[in-house]
């Protein structure tokens, strides 16, 4: 072999032991690359901004609780336009070496969704307002009456002033969650009520000829909710799909028999320049409507209708009204204007507050306040005008004052 190929020879050891050593090392560098890689374990972290809020072993789990808390405030059936979590969720990826403490799994993702959703609780404070009740208050903020006194030991809840302040408990979701979507709804269609004038009744006499009857139709709407309330609606589109009913109230003008011979007599009287000897029953007198009347003057006037009857849709004082009739009699009677069913009439107040001549609101009734822990109203048919304690019907939900 010539000094020229043993040199070769040589060289192609060299270079054979170096790709062999190249070989271990990389094999070495994998089979650690391997090792480190299989010494950890990979978990999902679902965070609200910064904060984890749940662990979970798997990507799709913790897609699974995100979904949940957004499809919560998704009416079922309608089409989704978005929806928006402030602080934004997210899901992490932590990888944990198997050395170390492995994080607390959340098993239960339904829970977690509430959690999510009930939030932390917190006790706010609520400023009384004018015209504010404490059945207004129960009804807006969730409670019962029951509730809101427990909250508030000690406190007359009957004796509210504009200013007072109540402690209320709410909870506070972790998430507040926009949704935007598109809803289609049946909505009643309210009837019309329409009076007509009969001869055949007497005046001051009424009649429902038609009961009337509510339509429906099919509503769409654009509605975005935050946690599931209402901020905005918009109406898209609506079909009616049954026409309502009006209602028609007769009123009568034929005159009454003694009120018609009283005008004859008169008039013939005063063709003659004599009077007339003709006599008949007198019938009950009233006192007239005060002309400048506080609630004192109203509850007064009022209290002189006892005794006359109670008429389903009536609003005469004399012949005949039901509760809201007679109420609404009354003070179209002094000169003040409410509606027929004056449940909603001037400004509410607590009952420790009524004064004589404001509107006690049950349950389906109305009445007078007349002092005393009394009321007058127009009861049922059996029992007709009258003067009761409050209560006589049931519990006493709202005041209303007017004058």
């Amino acid at each position: 072999m010539s000094f020229l190929d043993e040199v070769k020879s040589k060289k192609y050891a060299v270079i054979v032991l170096a790709v062999l050593i190249i070989g271990v090392i990389t094999t070495t560098l994998g089979a650690a690359t391997v090792t480190a890689y299989a010494a950890t374990t990979d978990y999902y972290a679902v965070k609200i901004g910064d904060e984890t809020v749940a662990v979970t072993g798997t990507q799709e789990e913790a897609n699974a609780i995100i979904d949940g808390v957004k499809n919560h405030y998704v009416t079922e059936g309608a089409e989704v336009l978005s929806i928006k979590c402030d602080p934004v969720m997210t899901t992490e990826v932590m990888s944990v070496k198997k050395s170390d403490e492995a994080p607390t799994l959340t098993i239960n993702l339904v829970g977690a969704i509430d959690s999510i959703i009930t939030g932390n609780e917190e006790t706010v404070t609520y400023t009384v307002e004018s015209g504010d009740t404490v059945w207004d208050i129960a009804s807006d903020s969730g409670f019962t009456v029951s509730e809101i006194q427990e909250m508030n030991e000690g406190v007359d809840l009957e004796g509210l002033y504009p200013g007072d302040t109540l402690k209320l408990s709410e909870n506070k979701p972790l998430v507040n969650v926009t949704v935007e979507q598109k809803v289609t709804s049946e909505r009643e269609v309210p009837f019309e009520t329409v009076t007509k004038e009969s001869d055949e009744l007497y005046e001051d006499e009424t009649k429902v000829e038609t009961e009337g009857e509510k339509g429906s139709e099919i509503v769409t709407e654009q509605v975005v909710t935050v946690n599931g309330k209402v901020t905005s609606t918009t109406e898209l589109s609506s079909e009616v799909t049954k026409e309502p009913v009006d209602k028609v109230v007769l009123e009568g003008t034929k005159e009454r028999p003694a009120a018609a011979a009283q005008t004859q007599t008169r008039a013939a009287a005063a063709t003659t320049g004599g009077s007339s000897s003709a006599s008949s029953e007198p019938a009950k007198s009233y006192a007239s409507a005060p002309s400048n009347p506080n609630g004192a003057a109203i509850a007064s006037f009022a209290c002189q209708f006892v005794g006359n009857p109670y008429v389903y849709g009536g609003t005469s004082l004399t012949n005949g009204a039901d509760c809201s009739g007679f109420v609404y009699a009354v003070y179209k009677a002094c000169g003040i204007s409410i509606p027929r069913i004056p449940t909603a009439a001037g400004y509410g107040i607590s009952y420790s507050q009524a004064q004589p001549g404001d509107i006690l609101v049950y349950p389906g009734h109305v009445s007078i306040y007349i002092g005393g822990g009394r009321e007058v109203h127009a009861v049922n048919p059996r029992v007709g005008i009258t003067i009761t304690n409050v209560g006589y019907v049931g519990p006493v939900v709202g005041v209303r004052r007017i004058a």
